[in-house]
């Protein structure tokens, strides 16, 4: 599975050579069994890479391209291994020159199969199976049982199981019923005791960084008993709940429940940041609108979230030197003066600066008015601009 540390790390790689190649590969319904089409439109674009780089190593006289051939090469040799499980995609990113091979199984949600050999990744294409999958935490839980779920790439994995026995109930209440209601608040007294234990491991595992939403299943009655014991920082992930039995629900079960919640909160999340953003940027405050003036706000650290449309097309230049990207097809940088070279695709620039910046990437879909905005917005952490002593010391 692919995480964004990984694809922040992607992000930042870059080399001098047009070496670094990005495979994304889009399973199809086969016509027959023998998958021959998806193995035949491999090659094709193998075969194709291969005649650019060969190519650009005689013009060049350079044997960076040796290496990306070697890469092409083992990419060919895939092509017809590439046709079992067809619920997931594959994604590789390889730079022979530096040692780099990384495959990633992904679900098989993106747009298309395609190549693509730069100075970069190319990582725009993970935006539309990364962005609506948040990695979750599954808590399912009763008064004495808990387990805990890894939700992530439409899979479910059971991570721990914690047992906290509870004390057992006689038959007698004792005198006027004494008996009966010390074991009644000994009995409950153990459950908080088990959801206080839950909520310790929750807390342990936020703090390592291993999900960034939470969800809860467990029956009405508890959620009162574990909402007063959740720490704020566990209150910032959580999504929300749902009931199933602790004792005989499957992973499966888990994962659609979750994933249910999980789409209820990111559509109702990115529609709310979009309006704060278009709000803000009307008002001249922390909202950036149009390729332009967001890659200006990337580029100055500014972004705290980006926000991209499936539809953005856009020409841009990018400097081979010191990285600055601009919208003006000029042949020199603005900045050093070193020559540029036209980027095929912006958005794919923009998502590599956003997380080179630790930016948040929100992908928007059929939205009308982020049409007529450009397809590109940005919520600012702050904005450089007003930042002077004016604007300040007011």
């Amino acid at each position: 599975m692919i995480t964004r540390d990984a694809l922040r790390r992607l992000a930042e790689f870059q080399t001098d050579d047009q070496c670094a190649i990005s495979f994304y590969f889009q399973p199809t319904t086969p016509v027959d069994r023998s998958h021959r089409d998806e193995a035949i439109l491999i090659k094709d674009l193998v075969r194709a890479a291969q005649q650019r780089e060969g190519k650009q190593q005689r013009e060049n006289k350079k044997n960076a391209s040796a290496a990306a051939q070697a890469d092409l090469d083992r990419l060919l040799a895939m092509a017809d291994r590439l046709d079992g499980n067809h619920s997931r995609a594959k994604v590789i990113f390889a730079c022979g020159s530096q040692g780099i091979w990384e495959e990633f199984d992904v679900p098989a949600e993106l747009e298309r199969t395609e190549l693509i050999v730069n100075r970069r990744f190319h990582l725009r294409p993970l935006l539309a199976v990364v962005d609506d999958l948040p990695r979750t935490l599954v808590a399912l839980t009763d008064r004495k049982r808990a387990r805990l779920f890894d939700v992530w790439m439409h899979e479910a994995r059971q991570v721990e199981d914690l047992s906290d026995e509870l004390p057992r109930r006689g038959r007698s209440d004792g005198f006027a019923g004494y008996d009966g209601g010390h074991a009644e608040r000994h009995f409950d007294n153990e459950a908080l005791r088990h959801i206080k234990h839950l909520v310790e491991r929750l807390l342990e595992r936020n703090k390592a960084g291993e999900f960034d939403r939470l969800v809860f299943g467990c029956r009405d009655e508890m959620w009162s008993d574990i909402e007063a014991q959740l720490h704020p920082y566990l209150r910032q992930s959580l999504v929300g709940r749902f009931t199933l039995e602790v004792a005989t629900a499957t992973p499966d079960q888990v994962r659609e429940a979750a994933e249910a919640l999980l789409a209820e909160h990111v559509a109702g999340y990115q529609q709310g940041l979009l309006r704060e953003v278009l709000g803000e940027a009307q008002r001249n405050g922390r909202g950036a609108i149009g390729v332009r003036r967001v890659l200006e706000s990337l580029e100055r650290g500014e972004v705290q979230a980006l926000l991209l449309g499936d539809n953005l097309r856009a020409a841009a230049t990018e400097c081979a030197a010191c990285g600055h990207v601009d919208t003006r097809t000029t042949p020199q940088c603005d900045v050093c003066g070193k020559p540029t070279r036209e980027i095929e695709d912006v958005a794919d620039a923009l998502v590599g600066l956003a997380l080179r910046n630790a930016a948040e990437l929100v992908r928007v879909k059929d939205d009308a008015e982020f049409e007529r905005a450009g397809n590109v917005a940005a919520l600012l952490r702050f904005r450089a601009d007003q930042n002077t002593p004016a604007k300040v010391a007011s």
